[in-house]
């Protein structure tokens, strides 16, 4: 039996990418699941495969890139009991310069990217001040939260701000039963990408992408070894801590070099949102 049976976590953007590969291999813990998302379809499938693991899974549709949807859900995920893993995976972002969209896909980029991210922390940490058993928080950040991208702009700053709350929230909260874990993931297999708008990647970046069962054992590690921050592959690795060593403005350019540029058209239609 692994120290983990028994819990219950809540993951969101479980319908797909590293978040149903996640929620596949924590179940296979013997964690009971509450998942998350917006598309119901997808994460009834989701859903079944972590249930065959014999735990029992509750399905929550919501959208976090609206506000209050994350009192709604916080509210029904312990409507069936205690939380106590939180995996904050859900988010997106769009790969186009920041003049060519528009104030409400930002806005619903930072309502998801950060404060609903903000909010199920708070309400976890909140939850669990009463409760003396181990519990584990992640959010999942990205490697550009190491620098400044141009044509990812809003999504570059939401996931550094991920970055560093998680970093600073993990050390407040040394030496309690619970941890904080950021994970940092580079290009990952999933559908991010054509969500973005993006693809027509650099050949640097496409052979440094991992695959979302990959990134997901790479979190589960690190979430159960209490670990502050995380970057998965050893080319992100290199990539984050190069940064460190050349001028702001050259590693900006950098990063366009290597992500090549945007698609030509219009961005991809958001797919509609669910109540």
């Amino acid at each position: 039996m692994s120290e983990l049976t028994g819990k219950r976590a809540l993951v969101t953007g479980a319908s797909s990418g590293i978040g149903a590969q996640l929620a596949q291999l924590i179940a296979a813990e013997g964690v009971h699941l509450v998942l998350t998302a917006r598309r119901k379809d997808a994460l009834d499938v989701v859903a079944a495969a972590c249930a065959a693991r014999g735990v029992r899974v509750d399905v929550i549709t919501a959208d976090l890139g609206q506000p209050d949807a994350a009192t709604t859900l916080w509210h029904a995920a312990t409507a069936g009991g205690p939380i106590d893993i939180l995996v904050n995976n859900a988010g997106f972002g769009y790969f186009r310069a920041f003049v060519d969209a528009d104030w409400l896909r930002d806005a619903e980029l930072l309502q998801l990217n950060i404060t609903s991210l903000v909010e199920l922390s708070r309400r976890f940490v909140d939850a669990r001040k009463a409760d003396p058993g181990r519990a584990y928080l992640v959010n999942i950040a990205s490697i550009a939260a190491y620098q400044s991208t141009p044509n990812f702009a809003v999504y570059t700053a939401s996931k550094a701000f991920v970055r560093n709350f998680t970093e600073a929230l993990h050390d407040e909260l040394a030496g309690s039963p619970v941890s904080a874990t950021c994970i940092c993931p580079g290009g990952t297999h999933t559908e991010f990408h054509a969500a973005a708008g993006a693809g027509d990647y650099g050949w640097l970046a496409t052979r440094s992408m991992l695959s979302a069962e990959q990134v997901a054992r790479i979190t589960l590690a690190a979430m159960r070894a209490g670990k502050r921050n995380v970057i998965p592959g050893v080319m992100n690795k290199i990539s984050c801590f190069g940064v460190r060593l050349v001028p702001r403005r050259f590693a900006s350019w950098m990063s366009r070099r290597v992500l090549g540029k945007p698609r030509a058209g219009a961005l991809p239609a958001r797919p509609p949102r669910a109540a």
